[in-house]
């Protein structure tokens, strides 16, 4: 299947697209994360952050289940998108504009997450470092921080992967495609240019809608587990293939996604 061809918008000027086209795994990643805070926290988790929350599929899910939730996006539709949606559903959340290379939430929490590829926005190894370190001044003592984000399951797809899904909500239905450029590859900083596209059919009217490209890094998981050890912050309580305690990122499980549960030093 081909992807389509471009339009002038963006796709996170479309946060209900984009929240139509995340929802496939929304309940199997919360319980996933309740899991995690249940197995490695030691204690009851009250306040979670939810950082680069998008259209807030996490946030909104968790807040449903008790937590309080704080959360930041760089992009004000999906700040806007979050406030509404949780009004419809009667919860209290706090979300404000933010960027995860300088974020400053107020407060301490027991629990953060990055989620959804986000965290390869950090480009240089000084910004994880600096906001590893961040977020740990940011939690509780024993606090947990989940990250998740794509890994090449092929040395010879190195920023060269395209995958797609699509998911339908009402008479809305939104195919998601996930595109890298190996033509932008910088392989000494270790960066590359992806960007996403949707093609959606809401009702009698169909669209293309294409997001800018953007610069995001390579993140192997030797590499994360080096940097990790130099922030000084965290240990790595455990790494995932897959949203499940039972399936550790092994070479065999062949994901596409490493999702890493870390834990504060004392």
């Amino acid at each position: 299947m081909s992807a389509p061809e471009p339009s002038s918008a963006g796709v996170y000027a479309h946060p209900r697209y984009y929240a139509i086209g995340y929802q496939w795994n929304t309940k199997g990643e919360c319980d996933f994360l309740e899991a995690a805070l249940a197995e490695f926290s030691g204690r009851k988790a009250r306040r979670i952050l939810d950082i680069g929350c998008g259209a807030g599929r996490h946030l909104l899910e968790l807040a449903k289940r008790g937590y309080q939730m704080s959360g930041f996006d760089m992009h004000p539709e999906m700040v806007a998108y979050v406030r509404e949606e949780a009004t419809r559903a009667g919860v209290s959340v706090s979300v404000e504009q933010g960027d995860l290379r300088r974020m400053t939430p107020a407060g301490t929490f027991d629990a953060a997450v990055c989620l959804m590829d986000t965290f390869r926005f950090l480009l240089t190894n000084d910004d994880i470092v600096e906001h590893l370190r961040r977020v740990g001044q940011h939690l509780s003592a024993g606090g947990l921080y989940v990250t998740d984000f794509w890994i090449p399951t092929r040395w010879d797809q190195i920023a060269n992967e395209i995958h797609q899904w699509e998911q339908t909500e009402g008479r809305t239905t939104v195919r998601v495609f996930y595109l890298q450029h190996p033509e932008s590859v910088d392989p000494v900083h270790q960066t590359f240019e992806d960007e996403l596209v949707f093609a959606v059919e809401d009702g009698e009217q169909s669209r293309e809608i294409r997001g800018t490209r953007a610069r995001t890094r390579l993140l192997m998981p030797q590499e994360f587990r080096a940097l990790v050890e130099v922030s000084g912050c965290f240990d790595i309580a455990g790494t995932f293939s897959e949203f499940d305690l039972d399936k550790p990122l092994e070479p065999s499980s062949m994901s596409w996604r490493m999702i890493t549960v870390l834990k504060k030093r004392a």
